[in-house]
């Protein structure tokens, strides 16, 4: 008997299960959130936009734009924050660039996550982009302005304390101790200093760095959906994430290049920044991402329970990855190991 009361996407016959209608309930609160309190939305949007993907892939695009709509709308009425206009617009890239690579690049998926952070890039360069144009100054005093105002923020408020107890003090400055009379404002101050410096020397930097990581995020949300990547036409394909091997070429066509130029521009001064943005794009990221398909391939050869305490730590490394630089770097290390011994065919060779 047809069940003719939900409507759903016709490539997915089921009507959803108690456990997605769950994760549709969840969206508004997470939006909501990310809306009330921005400086812990960076952290969010990586839940939401696979959520958003999923609801593409039951009913459409047109939901998903419309709760991305209405989180920009109400957060900007209600709250208005410049953090809230550059993740709004980096979340709608991104949720466009992940339907357009499941719609048109389903039989590449190289291609695939390759529309999917750049759109995600694009995204958080518009809206750094928007906010400048808005404040009229540049992104580094945005930032230190952005800091001072909101002070009272309890996630600025821990950074800037952390901030300045580890800052090495002048020669000439006294360092103060959190029970003195203007520690806070000191620490306020600290911080506001480092976030003017930070964004004006490495503020395309960290676009990069957190849009390609948003895109990553969605791309392999989408790849795990249903065990494959498919798009809401006739094409699609099965690829999982531990076949997704970065081919051996991108050594020889970004991966070195990449090396050669960040290491060139590092001996001229000043271009200290622009060397690490080279390197970071083009080879730090995506060797990382190749690293991460070696890891679900390896998650995937566990069975029951195992595989899934195997995807947990999969999801672990993840995290560690995106918060912490080192474990990125490490992570990227062995994506070029990876594009250069084929762990893969070794590991099934061992087994054999």
């Amino acid at each position: 008997m047809e069940n003719s009361n939900v409507n759903v996407n016709p490539e997915l016959k089921s009507p959803p299960g108690v456990c997605e209608i769950l994760l549709y309930f969840i969206i508004p609160f997470l939006l909501m959130a990310a809306g009330a309190m921005p400086s812990t939305a960076i952290l969010i949007l990586p839940v939401v936009l696979p959520l958003l993907y999923i609801l593409y892939k039951r009913f459409g695009p047109y939901l998903p734009l419309g709760c991305i709509v209405v989180y920009g709308v109400l957060s900007l009425s209600l709250n208005y924050d410049i953090l809230t206009v550059i993740y709004c617009v980096t979340l709608f890239f991104a949720f466009c660039g992940l339907a357009v690579c499941v719609q048109f690049c389903s039989s590449q998926y190289l291609l695939a996550v390759a529309v999917a952070a750049c759109f995600a890039v694009l995204g958080a360069f518009a809206g750094v982009g928007i906010v400048r144009a808005a404040e009229g100054m540049p992104i580094g005093d945005i930032a230190a302005r952005y800091v001072i105002n909101e002070r009272d923020d309890p996630v600025i408020s821990y950074f800037a304390r952390d901030y300045y107890d580890s800052e090495k003090p002048q020669l000439d400055e006294v360092k103060l101790k959190p029970t003195d009379d203007g520690y806070a404002e000191a620490a306020t101050k600290s911080l506001s200093e480092w976030a003017k410096d930070e964004f004006d020397t490495y503020g395309w930097y960290h676009c990069i760095h957190c849009g390609a990581v948003l895109g990553f995020v969605g791309f392999f949300i989408a790849a795990l959906f249903n065990g494959r990547l498919g798009g809401r036409g006739n094409s699609r394909f099965a690829a999982r994430i531990g076949d997704m091997r970065l081919p051996r070429s991108f050594i020889w066509t970004m991966a070195l290049p990449a090396t050669v130029t960040g290491i060139l521009l590092g001996f001229f001064s000043g271009y200290d920044a622009l060397s690490a943005t080279v390197m970071h794009a083009f080879c730090t990221l995506p060797a990382a991402f190749g690293c991460y398909t070696v890891l679900g391939y390896f998650a995937a050869l566990f069975k029951g329970k195992a595989r899934i305490a195997a995807y947990i730590v999969f999801g672990l490394i993840g995290i560690a990855a995106v918060v912490f630089p080192l474990a990125l770097f490490i992570l990227s290390i062995f994506g070029v190991c990876d594009c250069i011994l084929n762990l893969r065919f070794w590991t099934e060779y061992i087994r054999d």
